[in-house]
């Protein structure tokens, strides 16, 4: 059987790591004679989160094969057998959309924040057991909504980054 692997969309990725750059720029720029210790220690405080949620999307990976799923995050791996799963269900809140695998250890969350969703929901309910498949999921399968807004959430911090570094740079090009 084929294996298909799930990332996290890079419509996404790349904007979140465009924010994280700019947060370490403005890091650096602070560090500089006319930086205070306030600035110092508030874009520290941002960079630090936003590199570590950049990197754990980029690491974040959902495998599916004939054997089962495999959800990697960052640091961790955890699979499950289809056999394992005992539920299917799902929650659409606004633009977002969550589906939950529940199995005998645990459960597991994915999101609509994986390129291809549809697809993987369409793999998730072909290969589990139809009575464990909420109706919800099942029409899931052929529809997302796109979950834009977060995307043009990041642009949006990216572009006021930008404006702070042209702000804090000027005096120092003059």
């Amino acid at each position: 059987m084929s294996q298909h692997v799930y990332t996290i969309r890079r419509a996404f990725l790349v904007p979140l790591g465009v924010d994280a750059f700019l947060l370490f720029c403005l890091t650096v720029i602070s560090l500089l004679p006319q930086g205070s210790a306030t600035e110092r220690l508030v874009f520290a405080i941002f960079f630090v989160p936003s590199l570590y949620v950049f990197f754990a999307c980029l690491l974040r990976r959902v495998t599916v094969d004939g054997g089962g799923i495999v959800i990697r995050k960052l640091l961790r791996e955890k699979g499950v057998p289809w056999e394992g799963i005992t539920h299917v269900g799902g929650l659409g809140i606004h633009n977002k959309v969550y589906l939950l695998l529940t199995t005998v250890n645990g459960f597991f969350i994915i999101s609509n924040a994986y390129g291809r969703f549809p697809d993987l929901v369409e793999e998730i309910v072909s290969r589990v057991d139809p009575a464990r498949v909420e109706e919800e999921v099942r029409l899931q399968a052929g529809r997302s909504p796109s979950g834009i807004v977060h995307t043009a959430l990041a642009w949006t911090a990216a572009a006021f980054m930008v404006g702070i570094i042209l702000i804090k740079m000027l005096p120092l090009m003059a």
